[in-house]
């Protein structure tokens, strides 16, 4: 398979490098792949979520209200780290988000937009400011920002 030339060009302007100490242990990889099966089975993983997370704890650390929304912001330990401990790296357990949500919600329906942070999105900013809020406004459609936990680590330092 060829790659693009727009690929190759966007790889060379990349500050970070990914996975350049490889991909982690073999042994982790394969209970991974093993725990994959085990969630495609739709009821085993319902039973997993009612077992063990009906109830799961969640830290609010900072709430604010701005305008016509309120920010939430938190964290939590990602469940992984109870099902199949040891498998993530420490700065991966704990993950951080944001809730943006309306100040008063426009009907009974309260519906939230999951966010996952792509490659190179740093923070919450753009996230919030380009999609969540307008989703919000025009929408009345709340928004869970989730951010990746390796730039998290890369910010700090």
């Amino acid at each position: 398979m060829s790659r693009s030339k727009l690929d190759v060009m966007y790889r060379r302007l990349l500050l970070t490098k990914f996975f350049t100490r490889g991909w982690g242990d073999l042994d982790q990889l394969k209970r991974l792949l093993e725990f994959k099966k085990f969630v495609q089975n739709r009821d085993l993983c319902c039973q997993l979520v009612d077992t063990h997370f009906r109830n799961y704890p969640v830290a609010i650390d900072k709430s604010s209200v701005g305008g016509d929304c309120k920010i939430l912001e938190g964290h939590f330990t990602s469940p992984l780290t109870h099902i199949l401990p040891g498998l993530l790296p420490r700065e991966a357990e704990t993950a951080r988000f944001q809730l943006i949500l309306p100040v008063r919600w426009p009907t009974e329906q309260r519906p939230v937009c999951i966010h996952l942070a792509g490659t190179g999105d740093h923070f919450f900013w753009r996230r919030r400011t380009l999609m969540a809020k307008p989703l919000l406004k025009e929408s009345g459609i709340a928004s869970l920002l989730l951010e990746n936990p390796y730039y998290i680590l890369w910010s700090w330092q």
